[in-house]
């Protein structure tokens, strides 16, 4: 190795060389100058020590007999401190005695004296290169240590803290809630702020959310309460209290909305001025899920802010949804969906049609009404397959048994072309059954869909399809639709019937639909008669069908 390169090995390295001999530590020092940069020269193993113990050495060099203390006797002290540091041994002293306690004592070298030069440079060499490399090994290892720390930090900070706003986030805010025993929460969603992205570009809406985060900051720094960021427009604030003065929130609140009406965000475009919904929750458990509770009652009425209690929680319908939608899908998978067939008689009190009805068998066997599941059903899109098999399975058995059936359609099949497209196909494939399909359409939903309803009647009339309004005065008809639409029955509503027999104004009514009806041509139907009294003043009327208890109840059969 060039002596060039052992100097840039050795200039940061501090040498301890130990000799007692004057002419020998002269002319050692000497060479040694040609290396090392910074040496430090004595005379014993005492003084080596006490040179060791009060100033970093990266390599010794030593004589071993020496007044005082001799070089293994330091040796073995300085191995008992460090056990790393590279010792060389040189000495005129070639005694096997000595050479087993230095190679004992974990030396790196030794050299015997007169000292050749040209071997002590390729010893140190050695030494260097060893010392260099675990130099370079702990630079590097310190090196990554910061980085490792930086990255940590910088991760650290991006898993509590929000990179637009820099105020904490969403993870923070869970964090911190498990530490708070009675934490007060307020939610604060920014109203329609999708369109402000929508209207004004992403980065003014980035900009928006960067304003009102500063104002927040400012408006809760007196309080000492922390802000948060917890998704694209939700803010939070959230206070760590002893005990809760509803007062104080209650003022913190009107503060806020006060000093609110004012904000104003300045850009190059606009001036842009926003609104916001509160919730607010003083729970000491749940607490964020019950300010989303209060956040989302707010909204939905559109107040301002609104605290949480237990009137306004909504979630036991919401889970007896949860529980009915997998009843209707154990149903469904389970072949548990039933039609069920009620008789609709003439004033002889003889079966001339059924209407098909759904219902739901549950474990234990018990038919389940439509009353209790059917919106549910169609919130949660299970409708389409309930309403297939009834519907199929009622055609089905129009098929098997040559008798009018009426099966009820909403507005949802109706518009459901690939299902009616089905139902068209099947019926154009069983052309006798046609002329006994009775299809049922509730007077608010042909009301309201006036035109879906005519082009679908229109569509099936040519089978031999006959229609009916299902209850029929339940909703204050248009009776120009009626009269446009020109249905075969009218189903008085069962709230007209029911009780005709005490009720005036449900006599007088009824008593109107079925004579105006009769003089469209039109046949009545009555739902719900359940005595024999109803029944007589029906026939009174001339109503032309019945239907209900007092003469059948649904059955899987039709008997």
């Amino acid at each position: 190795m060039p002596l060039q390169e052992l100097q840039n090995y050795a200039k940061e390295l501090h040498l301890l060389f130990v000799e007692d001999d004057v002419d020998a530590r002269t002319s050692t020092s000497e060479m040694l100058k040609n290396i090392f940069t910074h040496i430090t020269v004595v005379t014993n193993g005492q003084e080596g020590i006490e040179k060791f113990q009060n100033k970093k050495f990266h390599i010794i060099i030593t004589d071993i007999n020496m007044p005082v203390m001799n070089g293994l006797d330091m040796i073995e002290k300085i191995r008992q401190q460090d056990i790393k540091i590279p010792i060389f041994i040189l000495s005129a002293y070639s005694d096997a005695e000595y050479i087993l306690r230095a190679i004992q004592l974990g030396i790196d070298g030794f050299i015997i004296k007169p000292l050749i030069y040209q071997q002590f440079l390729t010893v140190l060499k050695k030494a260097l290169e060893k010392i260099h490399l675990e130099t370079l090994a702990k630079n590097y290892q310190e090196q990554l240590e910061r980085e490792i720390k930086k990255q940590t930090q910088e991760l650290r900070h991006k898993l509590y803290f929000d990179d637009l706003t820099g105020l904490c986030n969403r993870y923070a805010l869970f964090e911190d809630l498990k530490k708070i025993t009675v934490p007060i929460i307020f939610i604060i969603d920014i109203n329609g702020f999708k369109s402000i992205n929508e209207i004004y570009g992403a980065e003014t809406g980035s900009f928006v959310l960067q304003e009102f985060a500063h104002f927040l900051q400012n408006f809760t720094a007196a309080e000492n309460y922390k802000t948060y960021r917890i998704s694209a427009d939700e803010f939070v604030v959230l206070d760590d209290c002893e005990y809760i003065d509803f007062e104080k929130y209650e003022t913190f609140l009107q503060d806020f909305f006060r000093e609110f009406a004012s904000f104003r965000v300045v850009t190059e475009q606009d001036i842009i001025s926003i609104e916001v919904t509160v919730g607010m929750s003083t729970s000491q458990y749940n607490s964020y899920e019950y300010a989303t509770i209060a956040l989302e009652y707010a909204k939905k009425h559109k107040k301002q802010y609104m605290m949480y209690s237990n009137t306004i929680d909504n979630r036991s319908a919401k889970q007896d949804i949860l529980i009915w939608k997998d009843k209707i899908k154990n149903a469904i998978e389970n072949n548990d969906i039933v039609t069920v067939y009620q008789g609709i008689v003439n004033q002889e009190e003889k079966a001339v049609k059924y209407e098909a009805l759904m219902r739901l068998r549950d474990e234990d066997g018990t038919l389940i009404s439509p009353y209790y599941f059917l919106d549910i059903a169609i919130k949660t899109g299970l409708y389409p397959q309930l309403s297939s098999y009834v519907i199929f399975t009622s055609l089905k058995k129009i098929k098997e048994i040559q008798i009018p059936i009426g099966i009820n359609f909403t507005v949802n099949d109706i518009k459901n072309k690939l299902f009616i497209d089905e139902i068209e196909d099947y019926i154009k494939k069983n052309p006798d059954v046609g002329s006994l399909v009775v299809m049922e359409i509730t007077e608010s939903q042909s009301m309201e869909n006036f035109d879906d309803i005519r082009i679908f009647i229109d569509r099936f009339r040519k089978y031999g399809v006959k229609f009916a309004i299902d209850d029929f005065g339940s909703g204050f008809s248009n009776f120009e639709n009626i009269l446009n639409i020109a249905p075969d029955y009218i189903k008085i509503d069962g709230s007209l019937i029911k009780d005709i027999d005490k009720n005036e104004k449900s006599f007088i009514l009824v008593e109107a639909i079925v004579e105006f009806s009769h003089k469209l041509n039109i046949k009545v139907i009555a739902e719900f008669v359940h005595s024999k009294k109803i029944f007589e003043i029906l026939k009174s009327f001339q109503v032309d069908d019945y239907q209900g208890f007092y003469f059948y109840e649904p059955n899987e059969k039709i008997i």
